[in-house]
């Protein structure tokens, strides 16, 4: 059974896909968003912490990967913007 942190973090990475779509399809700003990075990475962050609870090794540092791929891709993002 699913654990209350894996919905809120799988939540959160939705919400931030929805808003990357927003501005990608709406507002026809192709880069990519600061704020969907950033609630990428807290979704991820909650994946890590669930991982750990449950004792799943592999998920908690596949997420943790991927959290800080994601911060790396909003580094270079802001960067390209000034």
């Amino acid at each position: 059974m699913p654990s209350g942190l894996m919905i809120i973090g799988l939540v959160l990475i939705l919400l931030g896909w929805l808003v990357q779509l927003y501005y990608s399809a709406v507002r026809k700003i192709l880069a990519l968003s600061l704020k969907f990075v950033m609630i990428y990475v807290v979704g991820c962050i909650l994946l890590v912490i669930d991982g750990l609870q449950t004792g799943n090794t592999l998920i908690w540092i596949l997420n943790l990967v991927i959290a800080v791929i994601a911060l790396v891709a909003g580094f270079f993002a802001k960067k390209a913007r000034k």
